[in-house]
């Protein structure tokens, strides 16, 4: 047994039982729903088992204990994400089975050869892709399978040094940077919602003016440096092999074509949605439908096979741990104790917004950050209207709250990048909680100094 496996199990067993004997007059089953999401979230942390069987483990104890009725335990495997992500691993079978992802892979070592320049592109495409894209799970979808296909181009295995540091430039540049562009987030679009119901329009531009600079270009830059200082690759790829590979067709195949057009095709309709209103998940399981569709499509039906069914387990057990702290009532309960704390002896609008950014906190990691913003948004913008603040400040400010990301469970897409298995879970909290305690004690501050400046307050 390693020291990491120790750990995690002593960790999983005080935790829960902490929280079971804790005195205080909260009830049975909030208890067991916040003791069951401790010993699930370490368990994921430090994986003394595959992830996906403390997953299910989960999804058993919350029904089997009474926390959860069993059809909402299970609810997530009727829900959109998760068939949205299915289709994301279905689809980039399209790249990486075919001879399209190492032909990708050679066409952009043709032109950059070293890790660093790597590390810097894969940023600049993540921070590009936020406007091109909207949504971070489609983002992710269409660009992780051709970073895969390099990686394994590279021969560099999953959780190398190399691995994590690509994996991570293009997952947290494409999210990061989606904070500062409205139209490139869950949550921003959960707060647009919500403003337009209290009478506030906020416009595409002037979110971005807001919210890129700092959230979206700065925060992008210093996951570009932490990656730099705590991932540091001191050799250089070799990539002779790969130019001179001469089982690589010199023309596209009829997959490539076929594959390739239905890619197109996905990046269409997935930027126009807000147009013709049909949802990600729909075009998703349609574009899987003809990648394997028998005697046309570009893969046969046998490499659905090869899909990481079992992650979605994982991924329903990370929406069960959300409906179970709101079914008991524990997130209610949360909002009624630190509500109080706005109660500050102070009329400085920066110090009470600042505040109210991080009363969001301890909710982050309760559930998905685009739930958490449906939930807070309509509390604090009537909290924020009798404090004195006004509805555009505080709806920007949850936001940039929900931006906090210490677990990949916490969003989608990192959901989505974790299931491809190069970087542990360990590596994605590191970075993530790294980078999020660096917005916490440095980008917040210095986004509210920005906007009392732009005089938003």
């Amino acid at each position: 047994m390693t020291r990491k496996t120790l750990i995690g199990l002593i960790l999983a067993t005080l935790l829960p039982l902490i929280i079971l004997i804790y005195p205080g007059d909260l009830g049975l089953m909030p208890r067991l729903a916040l003791a069951l999401s401790a010993f699930t979230v370490v368990f994921w942390t430090f994986e003394p088992v595959p992830i996906e069987y403390s997953s299910l483990l989960v999804l058993l104890l919350f029904p089997l204990l009474g926390v959860l009725p069993f059809e909402l335990a299970f609810n997530a495997f009727s829900g959109k994400a998760v068939w949205l992500i299915f289709s994301g691993m279905a689809l980039s079978l399209g790249i990486t089975e075919t001879p399209l992802g190492a032909r990708l892979a050679r066409m952009a070592l043709g032109r950059v050869n070293h890790y660093g320049r790597l590390i810097l592109g894969l940023h600049i495409l993540g921070l590009v892709s936020a406007f091109l894209i909207p949504s971070g799970v489609v983002r992710i979808l269409i660009l992780m399978p051709i970073l895969i296909s390099l990686l394994r181009t590279l021969d560099e295995k999953p959780g190398s040094r190399a691995s994590t540091a690509l994996i991570l430039s293009l997952v947290c540049s494409t999210y990061y940077g989606g904070t500062g562009v409205l139209t490139a987030s869950v949550p921003n679009l959960v707060v647009f919602g919500a403003l337009e119901s209290h009478g506030q329009t906020v416009y595409w531009g002037e979110w971005a003016g807001y919210m890129f600079p700092v959230l979206g270009l700065v925060r992008v830059a210093c996951g570009y440096l932490l990656i730099r200082l705590i991932l540091p690759i001191s050799h250089t790829p070799d990539v002779s092999s790969l130019l001179e590979d001469n089982s690589i067709p010199s023309r596209l195949t009829s997959a490539e074509k076929k594959t390739i057009g239905i890619l197109l095709l996905g990046i269409l309709l997935w930027a126009t949605d807000a147009l013709h209103g049909v949802h990600p998940a729909y075009i998703g399981l349609a574009l899987v439908l003809l990648c394997y569709l028998p005697g046309w499509g570009p893969l046969h039906p046998e490499k659905l096979k090869q899909v990481n069914f079992p992650i979605l387990i994982y991924i329903a057990a990370a929406f069960a741990m959300g409906h179970a702290l709101e079914h008991t009532g524990l997130n209610a309960r949360l909002a009624g104790l630190l509500t109080p704390w706005m109660d500050l002896p102070t009329d400085n609008p920066m110090v009470k917004l600042g505040a109210l950014i991080y009363l969001i906190l301890p909710f982050a990691f309760l559930t998905d950050t685009a739930a958490i913003a449906a939930i807070l948004t309509p509390i604090l913008l009537d909290l924020g209207e009798t404090i004195g603040l006004g509805p555009l400040p505080v709806g920007l400010g949850v936001a940039l709250g929900t931006s906090f990301i210490f677990f990949p469970y916490q969003s989608a897409p990192f959901v989505l990048a974790y299931s491809f298995r190069y970087v542990r879970m360990g590596q994605f909290i590191l970075f993530m909680s790294l980078l999020a305690l660096i917005t916490l004690f440095l980008l917040l501050p210095l986004t509210l100094l920005y906007w009392h400046f732009l005089g938003l307050i």
